[in-house]
């Protein structure tokens, strides 16, 4: 039987792993209409974590800025 701090842990690992999903998804279509879901998942987690006072670095979301999904990367030059 797992103790309350086992379980803890187990779900900051679990939300790490769907922050890190969103990260990625949300980077590969950042500035497009398909990017805003990771952006609004992002944003909310972000901000309840904050009020909590989860660490951001527990979750993966340490120096991270939802705001940059919304924005297209530029292109590399050919």
């Amino acid at each position: 039987m797992s103790t309350d701090s086992e379980k803890l842990a187990g779900a900051l690992i679990c939300l790490g792993s769907v922050v890190a999903l969103l990260r990625e998804e949300g980077t590969r279509k950042a500035g497009q209409y398909e990017g805003l879901l990771a952006y609004q998942a992002l944003s909310r987690i972000k901000g309840e974590a904050e009020s909590f006072g989860v660490p951001l670095d527990d979750i993966g979301l340490a120096g991270f800025d939802p705001d940059s999904l919304l924005k297209q990367p530029l292109k590399q030059a050919a």
